[in-house]
């Protein structure tokens, strides 16, 4: 493999175009089948496991009704249902992060290169791994884009 560069970006957040059911125009739609989906959960399920049982823990302490959580702890946060691009409360708490890991360019490592597939076994193996890594990150979605 000829040296490449690694590069880490924050993303717009946008589920729906990372698991293409929103095809932008810079997607090659006739290899979307070769997408490679590692998680995907819904960020409604995901919150209600993270934060549902301090939720409901929070809400037995409260005497007065008016303090007590209502509905989802997401709804609570940001005055919405959940959304799948990313929202912002008022406070700049943002919904979700996405991170965005890319080794090498399209030039030489995209489709048809040379070292396409090692670069795509490189960054499974780092997705793999990187909940255990990073204990205190909840993945809940992550998709290896070979469009």
């Amino acid at each position: 493999m000829k040296s490449k560069r690694i590069s880490f970006g924050q993303g717009k957040g946008s589920i729906t175009h990372n698991n293409r059911t929103f095809i932008a125009n810079n997607v090659d739609k006739s290899r979307i089948a070769d997408n490679v989906t590692l998680i995907s959960k819904p960020i409604d399920e995901v919150y209600n496991e993270l934060f549902g049982d301090a939720v409901e823990r929070y809400n037995a302490q409260q005497k007065r009704n008016d303090r007590k959580i209502h509905g989802t702890y997401y709804e609570h946060l940001f005055h919405c249902k959940p959304s799948n691009s990313v929202i912002t409360a008022s406070d700049k708490r943002k919904s979700f992060y996405e991170d965005v890991v890319q080794i090498g360019k399209i030039e030489d490592s995209g489709f048809g290169t040379e070292d396409f597939q090692l670069v795509a076994d490189c960054l499974t193996e780092y997705m793999n791994d990187f909940q255990e890594r990073n204990p205190n990150f909840h993945v809940f979605n992550a998709v290896l884009h070979m469009d």
